[in-house]
Order: C-alpha cells, then sequence, then structure tokens
C-alpha cells in the first residue's frame, strides 16, 4: 500500500492543473466502469461483419520471398504445436486445448512464476498490475494477449487454403473473447493493449475472410465495437500521451474502418486521425531522433504510424517529413551490421509479429518499411531482414550505408561517428541529449554524456539493457540508473533518480551540446547538471577521435568535490577483458579488440555478475540477463580532470 501511495504522490507532483482535472474525471469514469458487468452481446450489431482492409492484400496476392513465407510456416507449425514463444520466453505449457484452440488459461498465465492473473471475477481498475509482484511481469500476459502471434498463422492458411487451420485460429479468437468479457480482468486495463489486438484482428479478419459465415462476422463485429468504445473512453492524454496514445488511435481508426456503419465511426476515425497527426510531430523531434530517447521505441511507434496512416489513405505533408526525418536519423543509428545500441528502453514490443519477439534487425526494418510508405527508396537501410512487413508497406530494395564522418542530431541529442579507423569500421555514438519525453521520461535512462561502440557490425561498448518493467522493481532501477551506464558517477548517485518504474523524480539531468568541429572526424564537447544541486559540479566531457580511436576527457568544474568519481564502460558479453598494466584489454577470439588506458593513479576494477549494482550485467532482451565485463575506473573527485583513451583495433 505504501508503494502506490508513493508512486501516485510522485505521479502527482509533475502533473499540470489540467491533467489533475482530467485524471479526476477519469478516476470517475472508472468507478462507474467498477461497477458494470457487461456481455458481449451487449456489444453486438445484427448483421454486422468487419470490413477487409486493402492494406493486407498484398500479403495473399503475391509471391513473397522465400524467407517471408519460412517465417509464415515456421509460425503456423509452431502454433499448430501449441509452442507460444514471446519476449524471448517458452510458455511452459501447450497453448492449445482438446479443441485445437488457444486454452483460456493462456490468456491469464505468467509464463515465468506460473501464476494467473485476476479474470472476469474483477474489475481491470481493482488489478494491482503495477505492483502485483506475485503474479509476474504484466508485460508478459499482455504480449500473449495481443494476440499478434494468431497474425502469421492466418496469413499463412490463407495462402495455403488452410480451412482447419484457418477454423482453429478463428476459434482461438473466440475463446479469448469468452475468456475476457470487456471491461474485466488483466486483459483490459490499459488502451495500449486494445490498440494491438485491433490491428491483429484486423489481419486475422483480412487473411480469413473466406471461412468468415455470417454468426462469425457477428462475433467478430462486437469484439471491434467493445475495443473501439474502451479506446474512446479511456484515452492516454497529458504526461501519458506518448506511444500510448498512438497505439490507442491506431486502434480507433481500425476499428473506424472495420465498422464504417457503428454510430461512433466517424468519431472515432477524427479523434484517432488528430491523435496520429499530433502524435507523429510531438513524439520527434525536428532532426528526426525520437523524444522517448529510444531508438527501439522510435521504431516501434513509427510502425503504428505507418499502420494508422496507411489505413487512413495517407498523412498530411507535414507528418510525411517528419517521418522521413525520423527514418534519416534512425538509419545514423544503425552500425555496418543494422544493428543499433541499446539507448534507453527497449521491451522488444512488435506491431507486425513475425515469430517470437526476437527480431534483430527490427529497427531496419521499420526504416524500410518508411521508405516504402513513403516511396523515397533513398530512406532505406543498407541491410536488414525480410519480414511479411515488407509486402504490406512495399519496402525498397536496400541503399548504400550513409556517407562516413560525423553527424550531429542536436535537438535529439546525440553524435554519431561512422567509418574507419586503423582498418578498422567503426560506429560510435555519444548522448548529449534529453533524459526522456515529457513530464514522465517514462522510457529514457540516466545516460547523459555515454557513449557506444561497435567495431566492424560487432558491438564493444554496450548499453546495460532494460531487463524487466514491473516484476522486479529495484531490477528497473539499476538498469536505468548511470552507474550501469558508460558515463561518470559520483560517489554511487545517479545524475538522475527514478521515482517509479516510469517515473522520474524532480531531479533530472539536463544535458547540453557545448562544441562540435564540422570536420569529418568526431570533436565534440557536451555537458550536464545532473551533479549540481548535491555536489555543487558540471559533469564535462570531451571527446576527440585521434588515429587510433577516441580521447575521451572528463570534467568537473565547479565545486571541488570530496567524495569518488567512477567512471564505467560496459563490454559486450562476447569479449574477454583483462587488466595490463595501466590499460585494460578485451578481446575477441583471442584477437585484441579495444584497449582503455586507465586515467593516471586511477584504480582500475574490473565488476561482473554485481546484481546489488547492476554493473557487469546486460539484458539483451526483454527478461534476459547475461554476465559481463563493466571496467571501471576509480578516482579522487578533487583531481578533477581524467582522461581515459580508447584505442581501437589493436594487434597482440
Amino acid at each position: 500500500m505504501l508503494r502506490r501511495l508513493t508512486w501516485y504522490a510522485r505521479r502527482l507532483a509533475v502533473m499540470e492543473h489540467g491533467e489533475v482535472r482530467h485524471r479526476f474525471r477519469e478516476q470517475l469514469e472508472r468507478r462507474r466502469a467498477r461497477r458494470e458487468r457487461h456481455d458481449w452481446s451487449d456489444f453486438a450489431m445484427a448483421g454486422a461483419r468487419p470490413s477487409v482492409l486493402p492494406l493486407f492484400a498484398p500479403l495473399f496476392e503475391a509471391d513473397l520471398p522465400l524467407p517471408v513465407a519460412q517465417q509464415l510456416q515456421t509460425a503456423a507449425a509452431a502454433f499448430r504445436a501449441g509452442r507460444l514463444r514471446l519476449l524471448n520466453r517458452d510458455w511452459p505449457v501447450s497453448m492449445l486445448d482438446s479443441s485445437g484452440r488457444v486454452d483460456p488459461v493462456i490468456w491469464r498465465l505468467d509464463p515465468v512464476s506460473g501464476a494467473s492473473w485476476p479474470g472476469a471475477e474483477r474489475s481491470t481498475f481493482d488489478i494491482n498490475f503495477r505492483f502485483g509482484e506475485e503474479h509476474g511481469d504484466v508485460k508478459y500476459v499482455a504480449e500473449a494477449n495481443r494476440l499478434h502471434f494468431l497474425a502469421a498463422p492466418a496469413i499463412h492458411a490463407r495462402r495455403e487454403n488452410d480451412a482447419s487451420l484457418a477454423d482453429t485460429i478463428l476459434g482461438s479468437v473466440f475463446s479469448w473473447m469468452e475468456a475476457n468479457v470487456p471491461g474485466r480482468g488483466i486483459n483490459w486495463y490499459s488502451g495500449i493493449e486494445a490498440g494491438y489486438r485491433l490491428i491483429s484482428l484486423s489481419i486475422i479478419i483480412a487473411s480469413l475472410d473466406p471461412w468468415i459465415d455470417r454468426a462469425a462476422g457477428e462475433r467478430l463485429a462486437s469484439f471491434v465495437c467493445a475495443h473501439g468504445l474502451w479506446l474512446a473512453r479511456f484515452p492516454s492524454l497529458h504526461s501519458s500521451a506518448n506511444n500510448h496514445l498512438v497505439a490507442e488511435a491506431m486502434g480507433l481508426v481500425l476499428a473506424a474502418r472495420m465498422l464504417p456503419n457503428h454510430s461512433d465511426a466517424s468519431r472515432w476515425l477524427t479523434h484517432g486521425r488528430t491523435h496520429l497527426e499530433d502524435r507523429a510531430l510531438a513524439l520527434f523531434h525536428k532532426d528526426g531522433v525520437g523524444k522517448e530517447q529510444s531508438p527501439a521505441y522510435s521504431a516501434f511507434t513509427l510502425e503504428m504510424l505507418l499502420i494508422g496512416f496507411s489505413v487512413l489513405g495517407g498523412a498530411t505533408e507535414t507528418a510525411r517529413k517528419r517521418m522521413a526525418e525520423a527514418a534519416r536519423a534512425l538509419n545514423f543509428f544503425l552500425d555496418d551490421a543494422g544493428h543499433t545500441p541499446l539507448i534507453g528502453d527497449d521491451d522488444q514490443s512488435r506491431v507486425l509479429l513475425a515469430f517470437g519477439s526476437d527480431e534483430p534487425r527490427y529497427v531496419a526494418s521499420i526504416v524500410g518499411a518508411i521508405a516504402g510508405f513513403l516511396d523515397q527508396p533513398e530512406l532505406g537501410p543498407a541491410i536488414r531482414d525480410p519480414h511479411w512487413r515488407d509486402a504490406v508497406f512495399a519496402t525498397p530494395s536496400l541503399t548504400p550505408l550513409p556517407a562516413d564522418g560525423a553527424v550531429t542530431l542536436e535537438e535529439g541529442g546525440y553524435t554519431i561517428r561512422r567509418g574507419a579507423i586503423k582498418g578498422r569500421r567503426v560506429h560510435f555514438v555519444f548522448d548529449h541529449g534529453p533524459l526522456g519525453f515529457g513530464a514522465l521520461a517514462a522510457h529514457g535512462h540516466a545516460d547523459a554524456l555515454a557513449v557506444w561502440l561497435s567495431l566492424d557490425g560487432l558491438p564493444l561498448l554496450v548499453d546495460a539493457g532494460t531487463h524487466l518493467y514491473h516484476s522486479e522493481g529495484e531490477s528497473r532501477r539499476r538498469f536505468r540508473v548511470s552507474a550501469v551506464h558508460n558515463t561518470l558517477t559520483m560517489d554511487g548517485v545517479s545524475q538522475s533518480e527514478p521515482s517509479g518504474a516510469f517515473n522520474w523524480m524532480p531531479r533530472r539531468a539536463r544535458a547540453r551540446l557545448d562544441a562540435r568541429s564540422q570536420a569529418s572526424r568526431l570533436k565534440v564537447s557536451a555537458s550536464h547538471d545532473g551533479y549540481m544541486r548535491r555536489f555543487g559540479v558540471i559533469h564535462h566531457r570531451d571527446i576527440e577521435e585521434t588515429a587510433e580511436g577516441f580521447l575521451i576527457t572528463d570534467r568537473l568544474v565547479g565545486t571541488k568535490p570530496s567524495g569518488t568519481v567512477e567512471i564505467a564502460f560496459l563490454i559486450s558479453p562476447e569479449l574477454s577483458v583483462s587488466v595490463e598494466g595501466n590499460c585494460v584489454v578485451a578481446r575477441r577470439n583471442g584477437r585484441s579488440e579495444l584497449s582503455i588506458v586507465a586515467p593516471e593513479s586511477a584504480e582500475i576494477e574490473i565488476v561482473r555478475g554485481d546484481q546489488a549494482s547492476g554493473r557487469g550485467l546486460q539484458s539483451a532482451g526483454f527478461g534476459l540477463l547475461d554476465k559481463a565485463a563493466t571496467v571501471v575506473f576509480k578516482a579522487p573527485g578533487h583531481r578533477m580532470q581524467w582522461q581515459s583513451r580508447l584505442l581501437i583495433g589493436l594487434l597482440t
């Protein structure tokens, strides 16, 4: 109870008066919803049948590339076998019951703990999903209930004219409806989940249209109707108007197009269009960087915008230009192998799912989809993996890598260097941007002035990642604070302090770009004020490219601190790390890849797998945790200046 009250108090502290009024009205509406006991028949429309959206027609009309066809076949085979794998986790039981439908148990099961979340016996607003550790991380049950694991098998059923598979998939949708009456149980708690279910259903309907009879059509129409009304009733506004509002707007547009004769369809369409256009601008800086300060969330938001605008028939010129800038920005974040650093949160959310949640080049795929949607092939990535979304958005052929050199995305707050050093291909990213979006900065991490580095498309200096969202509160905090990022900390204090799983306390670091060179070689200076209030200092980091790598200089300007300063670098788990004199050397298969020269007189510590601090750990995907090596240089704060020379590609 104390945790809940503390969370609400901190959330209230960042609300403006308009949001307070909105939250009060929202709570009144939730009180009314708690007393309601709806049935699907309350949303029935006699003779109705959801319309087939033309967006997905290319999936059934054209030959798909062999790898894509194999994706669909793999997903269908896994479904038939009752195997469910999402978020890097295999569900511990068969997902199918004796009739071949998805077992109703699956819709509430946490695959880690084996516990079941509350169902129709409770109002969704009476379920403590934020602090209900006894049920597990709500992300797992939410992922299954997005129904997107049914989409690829449905496409396969249509392409192979497999009536038996189609019948099983439709039966599984009805299984979900029987287990999740509107407004009851865990699976109605969030509008973003309702939006996802509508995109999944729209694909299933488009795929299985030949097998949907009148009775099935009416049941599916009630599904769409209930979701459309729910989304319109509980919008995510004010401080919650991030990617959640985009998902809800996408859902409203889908509901309006699938039920054009519904009395609220026109209103759903207007609200959905307005929010999609508004969020396309609000969630991306003018230079294209996503304001949630996460390449993964930028791609995820763009995928929802792509679907929403495609269903609408297009976007305004202003929104199109912003999406083009977003594609250009994401292209800069892609290294030569088509991967991005794990900056900020990445919960591996996908809107169009192939098989499982593991899609290592997801960002590149979305960049390609934008290039197709905008009919600007030059925006596409240099490398990506085949996916059936390529057919949906007419993804063009691959393009060359962006030009070598240094680029600064000043508003979004990143400087990126791509090119050759000592004959090796380098991709180096430096963060001098905001903490995150809006009052909550929900998906940002305390990583101001952090750096990331890959060499020949393989990671060297990496991010700790995300790990989990709700089920391990302290673990969530550990993966967001400064100590686990490639930056400087003072006396173990984070530059910005979390106040909940998706909140930050009023003490939030503000980073700024101080100077940069216009030359192709990287030379940049930036600073942040996260230690000003407590320690009276500004942290400055200067980075200069040399013939051998990068020279990093950290300075503390202001009152001389008396504590201990630590500079940390997290090394990819794929590398071995050793201390050799005043250097730390990282090797891959015996080959020296990276040498970091310690600041003068600094103590060197290698931390591996420390659960308490989070150092020496990396989460490469949701729920995953691997041991790595965090290199820590410790020195007294009064020294005021340190230099760390990163030498790239040294030979043994």
